[in-house]
């Protein structure tokens, strides 16, 4: 209700892309493929489709030459796509786990590219200049932490939000994170249990519809955040909304571009 009273909700809008590019994985190197990551099986078509609209939003963005980086990378699943999309432009994946990095650089390594750099961190240590910022499925605090870096850094940011109920203050974010939310006066324990709820999308479940409203409301705060830095954002739904119930597409462009 307090959002209500100011006018505030979720600002979905459809994406309009320079290009409808689509990935025709048949074409790609086996090691491309989300598979090549040790992926179930079950999950791999709906992988496949997260990984298609996160690229298609790069390469709407990407010049040659330009540095991306992968926060939170995992195995390489996104990081590695766009490599070989974009051979003109660095890629540096940022990952704390040891044994993810290990599958990335055995895939890399099988592709033969050359554009890949490996980071074992957290994503808070990298503190390089780069172009673009990147990630698919960071928990809570970490997208939030992503686009502040990428803010300070003046980068493009293609995000794709999840665990909205792990979201809390930290010593370098808190929460609302935007200066218009928090003109709501809505409380920290509000906030928190708006972030609860946000996390119950399950698709044919009685909390799905709402719990999709909430989503877009912590996503919302999340945009007009990078707004009062002067970016242009946009936030949207993931196509198909079945690939995954965390489908919401933050993108970011600074001022400078």
């Amino acid at each position: 209700m307090k959002f209500l009273n100011h006018g505030i909700e979720p600002l979905y809008k459809k994406l309009l892309r320079k290009t409808d590019y689509r990935l025709d994985w048949s074409q790609l190197p086996a090691a491309v493929h989300p598979s090549g990551g040790d992926l179930p099986k079950p999950r791999l078509e709906r992988k496949c489709q997260q990984l298609e609209n996160m690229v298609r939003s790069v390469l709407d963005l990407a010049v040659s030459g330009q540095t991306i980086v992968d926060f939170c990378s995992g195995g390489g699943h996104l990081g590695l796509v766009l490599a070989y999309c974009l051979p003109r432009c660095k890629v540096l994946l940022i990952e704390n786990k040891e044994a993810s990095l290990d599958r990335a650089r055995a895939r890399v390594k099988t592709l033969g590219i050359q554009n890949v750099t490996f980071y074992q961190c957290n994503l808070g240590y990298y503190n390089g200049q780069f172009d673009i910022g990147v990630c698919l499925h960071a928990c809570g605090v970490a997208t939030d932490l992503v686009i502040k870096k990428c803010v300070e850094k003046l980068a493009a940011f293609v995000c794709c939000p999840c665990c909205y109920g792990s979201i809390h203050d930290t010593h370098l974010v808190n929460y609302p994170r935007s200066k218009k939310v928090a003109l709501t006066e809505i409380s920290h324990k509000e906030y928190i249990l708006l972030c609860h709820a946000a996390d119950q999308t399950e698709v044919d479940t009685p909390s799905a519809e709402q719990g999709k409203y909430c989503m877009g409301l912590v996503d919302t705060d999340r945009a007009f955040y990078a707004k009062e830095h002067e970016y242009t954002v946009t936030l949207s739904t993931l196509q198909p909304p079945s690939c995954t119930p965390k489908n919401n597409l933050l993108i970011g462009v600074p001022p400078t571009w």
